[in-house]
């Protein structure tokens, strides 16, 4: 540690780039922490187990001069395919995750240990930079339901068509943005086509965050740069904090421990966990009474089925994570388990075939019977596609059940006229809408989130009321 340039944190006047960086989405993802019930302080522990590294007092905050936050940047870049660079913006985030967010920063190291191992050996299959394990934590903070303001879901923030073009399944049982295997598998085919479009991993992580086509409209109102910064002031406001977040992060995790920062331990790691097919549809309630795996493990290593049930598998198996303690015992009594209490399995599983007929049904209407065959030209996109056609990239996938994004020069895809809603058919879509709402309705109760649904109503209309009653007075 340099413990010369060490000088404990002021708190005079900050920079313009901190005040960004504080109300950027960084922090909102950040304090999601808090929202998690699993990932509240009690299912951490305190102190790293190596116990190789002596801190300073908790109380004590490190911050360092310039010259050291670059000469560290400057070190992970030589070792990096990043061009990892320090400025003013990047300072501003280091401030925001080593000094205002610590406490957050300590439980996401702990969830690194969760996460990092999955997302490392993806990386390698489709050799993407290792670094990238650090984007989640700028998207998500390494919280697996995490939402965002603007309806992006999960670890890696997927918004739902871009989800639906790399396989993400998004219904009212199944939430694939929520499961990080599924998820990874797809940011990495993302990050890699992205890569592919422009060159650039900075330029891809711009187009990550804003879109492709923000990323190349910037190139053009450059002149034609192909470098991220020279790019910087084209590209929307959220996205130019972007990549100065990245780097914060990469750095911050690479130099905790300079800056006093101790890892909260999770209850457990990634190696004390693993995968098993699941062969016929089974409730989060058979797993918990008939093995005794707490509840809380299953939704938190499970969190993509939204209602507590992995349906029955259509063709392949469903995946089931657990903590490795139970495996042998799920794969010996697995039949005894799916016959227990068959009640508990009867009535979700036939919500779920409502659920999946009627948005099926959804599909149909909005789809409408006008049907046309377009032939890709070459660098051309789905986006661009859908945008051509007034129609969604989610509904160009799923007519043609492409498996990738990308679109190959002479590729047919079909694409089907949208209905205006007018007269009966707009009638059926409203009926469709209305019954899709009273079945998810009904599949929340089954779930048990009914109830807090309407409680959370409820409280809404008595503080209205309140609120109503102060006016008056």
């Amino acid at each position: 540690m340099q413990v010369a340039l060490l000088t404990s944190v002021s708190f005079g006047e900050e920079p313009d780039s901190t005040s960004t960086a504080k109300t950027s989405r960084v922090s909102e993802m950040l304090d999601s922490l808090m929202t998690n019930t699993y990932l509240q302080d009690d299912r951490f522990s305190s102190g790293e187990k190596s116990g190789a590294f002596e801190y300073l007092p908790k109380e004590f905050i490190p911050q360092f001069s310039d010259s050291v936050y670059s000469s560290r940047i400057a070190s992970l870049a030589s070792k990096s395919r990043f061009n990892l660079v320090y400025n003013e913006h990047v300072k501003g985030f280091i401030r925001v995750y080593a000094v205002d967010k610590r406490k957050f920063v300590s439980k996401v190291l702990g969830l690194t240990k969760i996460y990092f191992p999955l997302f490392e050996e993806k990386f390698r299959e489709y050799n993407i930079p290792d670094e990238m394990k650090y984007l989640p934590v700028v998207e998500s903070a390494l919280n697996p339901t995490a939402v965002s303001r603007a309806g992006a879901r999960g670890l890696w923030q997927f918004m739902s068509g871009t989800g639906k073009m790399y396989g993400l399944q998004s219904s009212s049982f199944i939430e694939d943005r929520y499961d990080p295997n599924k998820a990874t598998v797809a940011a990495c085919e993302h990050l890699r086509d992205l890569h592919d479009m422009f060159g650039d991993w900075f330029l891809a992580l711009a187009a990550y965050n804003a879109g492709a086509g923000t990323v190349q409209r910037a190139i053009r109102q450059s002149g034609g740069a192909h470098d991220y910064w020279e790019i910087w002031p084209y590209l929307p406001q959220e996205t130019r904090g972007y990549v100065p977040a990245f780097i914060a992060v990469t750095y911050v995790m690479n130099y905790y421990r300079e800056h006093n920062i101790r890892p909260a331990q999770p209850g457990y790691l990634y190696s004390e966990t693993a995968r098993v097919p699941v062969r016929d549809a089974l409730t989060f309630d058979q797993l918990n009474e008939a093995l005794g795996v707490p509840m809380a493990d299953i939704k938190f290593l499970n969190p993509q089925y939204k209602a507590g049930l992995i349906p029955a598998p259509d063709l392949t198996p469903n995946m089931l994570r657990l903590p490795k303690q139970y495996i042998q015992a799920f794969q010996n009594k697995e039949r005894d388990i799916y016959a227990y209490k068959p009640e508990l399995v009867a009535e979700k599983a036939r919500l779920y075939t409502m659920v999946r007929e009627v948005e099926r049904q959804d599909e149909v209407v909005s789809g409408g019977r006008g049907k046309k065959v377009y032939v890709a030209k070459r660098g051309e996109t789905l986006a661009r596609v859908a945008r051509k056609y007034g129609v969604s990239v989610s509904q160009l996938i799923d007519w043609n059940d492409l498996k990738s994004s990308r679109l190959k020069p002479g590729q047919k895809l079909v694409v089907f006229k949208v209905i205006k809603e007018r007269g009966s058919k707009g009638a059926t879509a409203a009926k469709l809408r209305a019954k899709k709402g009273k079945v998810k309705e009904r599949a929340l109760k089954a779930s048990g989130k009914g109830k807090s649904v309407r409680k959370g109503k409820a409280d809404k209309k008595v503080s209205k009321k309140s609120a109503v009653k102060k006016r008056r007075r």
